[in-house]
């Protein structure tokens, strides 16, 4: 994300300071030791900021909501490949009857766009075929489409179409909110990255099971496998 000091997600980034915390108030007395900058107080501090950085993605549109919604739209898309099949059969069945030969009339681009994950374009090819269906749609009814086989297709894509708006909007929401908020994230991630400095200084070449506690890559291996928060990418290890 623009002007963001981590390389991560957001939602990942209290997660990951959670770990820290932990590790932190272990290890406080060789932190100590090594400098003053560390101390219960500077524990306290962290974990505040923490926690006002989860306050921030609760209250706002959070992953979880949003991958709802994500899901709930590809049900909706997979669920018009069996109808597809039936019209396909139609369109067969009517043959050159039809102003538009069968091969043309949009299906192969409806697929290829649900497996493709591009919600716009099945909007879009869907809209095609039912333009396609109401010019030929005395000779298909005539080979056995039902009108409220034509309906329930229009209303799917209708309700795909209101799914998708909603999605964008939800996606503008969170990452607009997100945006707004980086300043608080980045100051966290500052109050890490010297934990993480600190850490190489201590543990590299001493002890490298500590050292992995407070490296980047290794915590958010240990966010995945707590189930807390998914992730497309992973964040590097702190420089």
């Amino acid at each position: 994300m623009k002007d963001a000091k981590f390389n991560c997600k957001t939602e990942e980034v209290p997660a990951i300071a959670g770990f820290v915390k932990e590790s932190l108030i272990r290890d406080l007395v060789l932190f100590r030791e090594y400098s003053p900058e560390f101390s219960e107080e500077f524990i306290t501090q962290l974990n505040t900021k923490r926690n006002y950085c989860m306050e921030l993605e609760s209250s706002g549109i959070t992953t979880k909501l949003l991958k709802a919604l994500t899901t709930q739209l590809l049900d909706k898309e997979k669920a018009l490949r069996p109808q597809l099949n039936k019209l396909e059969g139609y369109l067969n069945l009517a043959g050159s009857a039809m102003d538009i030969p069968a091969e043309s009339f949009g299906i192969k681009a409806v697929r290829d766009a649900i497996s493709k994950g591009n919600d716009e374009g099945v909007i879009a090819s869907m809209q095609t075929i039912l333009k396609n269906i109401n010019r030929n749609k005395t000779i298909l009814l005539a080979k056995g489409l039902k009108q409220e086989f034509i309906d329930s297709l229009s209303a799917a894509v209708t309700e795909i179409d209101q799914l998708n708006t909603q999605q964008n909007s939800m996606i503008n929401e969170r990452n607009n909110a997100t945006a707004s908020n980086i300043k608080d994230y980045n100051e966290l991630w500052d109050m890490l990255s010297t934990v993480f400095t600190t850490a190489r200084s201590l543990f590299r070449g001493v002890d490298d099971l500590k050292l992995k506690e407070y490296t980047v890559t290794e915590l958010l291996k240990r966010v995945n496998a707590e189930g807390s928060h998914s992730k497309d990418d992973t964040g590097a290890a702190a420089q």
